[in-house]
């Protein structure tokens, strides 16, 4: 397991190397390719072993030892993984370009301590009997916080994370006027919108976003999901929106402004949707609310109102 981890820290090292020469003009294709080829074939012998390893090491070390492996260290390398391949589809598609990618090697540095102190504690358990019936007993568990409430402090985020945060983010982000899809995926898209919002405002321009690049973002709750049996006034204020772009736009309005959302209200969101080229699912989620209703550029959620964004966001 050990031999694997440094394998594959090295090989993401290797390939970031490669991906750097190659957009700073000094390394070629090849090279790169090489590389990446590399890393994946560790990469492969890792995933093929990755449940008989993590089995006996809770067998051998414990069910703690067991989730230092798989909630830190192999979550670590998951997410540093998205990271790096958005870098090499980056570089690959400049085609030779001098372009500007992300930082990363102190990322990996930082996963190397990780697996560094995993080592450390395995060999500790190992030199003092603690291992198989000897394990001790698991710390009790910390209760978790309610679900959907709001970090207490801004997370740092950056290429190849994913999930709520990035999502907020993203929201946040494009109500600042950048482009980027809500998808909950930290790729190149958005770490560049992170990067022009930081340029705008005079912050270190590192495409991470840290405290200092939310303190200058609006707020990233989210609009409600709106389909099928919705009603309020969030409801109302779609319909007068949809209702009043019909003529000339997607030519479908609601029946009338009820605040209840029915079929007719579907049907409208369904041709608002397609005009946009937005998937018709006839739901208002983030996608649909961030699509502009005018070729001024507004958008869906501006037209009926930000005062209705969730501010506890547990999607």
């Amino acid at each position: 397991m050990s031999r694997l981890l440094d394998r594959r820290l090295y090989r993401m090292r290797r390939l970031y190397w490669a991906a750097r020469r190659r957009a700073l003009g000094t390394g070629d294709q090849a090279e790169l390719a090489s590389a990446q080829a590399g890393y994946h074939e560790v990469l492969f012998e890792w995933n093929d072993n990755l449940n008989r390893i993590l089995a006996l090491v809770h067998t051998y070390f414990g069910s703690q030892i067991r989730e230092q492996l798989e909630d830190d260290v192999y979550e670590g390398f998951a997410t540093l993984g998205r990271g790096l391949e958005e870098i090499v589809r980056m570089v690959s598609a400049a085609e030779g370009k001098h372009i500007e990618v992300p930082t990363f090697g102190y990322l990996v540095n930082r996963l190397s301590r990780r697996v560094y102190q995993l080592n450390v504690d395995m060999l500790e358990r190992l030199e003092s009997d603690r291992i198989g019936r000897q394990v001790p007993p698991p710390a009790p568990a910390v209760a978790a916080p309610p679900n959907g409430a709001p970090p207490k402090e801004a997370p740092t985020l950056q290429i190849g994370d994913r999930g709520r945060d990035v999502r907020c983010l993203q929201r946040a982000l494009h109500r600042a006027g950048e482009s980027v899809t809500v998808d909950g995926r930290f790729g190149h898209e958005t770490w560049a919108a992170v990067r022009s919002v930081q340029r705008a405002h005079g912050l270190n321009v590192d495409g991470i976003s840290g405290p200092g690049t939310w303190a200058v973002l609006p707020a990233g709750g989210a609009m409600p999901l709106l389909g099928n049996g919705s009603h309020g006034e969030v409801v109302a204020a779609l319909q007068r929106v949809l209702t009043e772009g019909a003529p000339g736009r997607w030519k479908v309005a609601p029946r009338s402004v009820t605040g209840s959302f029915d079929a007719s209200t579907s049907a409208a969101v369904q041709a608002f949707q397609q005009w946009h080229g937005v998937e018709a699912d006839g739901l208002v989620g983030d996608r649909t609310w961030a699509a502009p209703v005018n070729d001024a550029g507004r958008t869906l959620e501006v037209a009926v109102g930000l005062e209705h964004v969730v501010v506890r966001d547990s999607s």
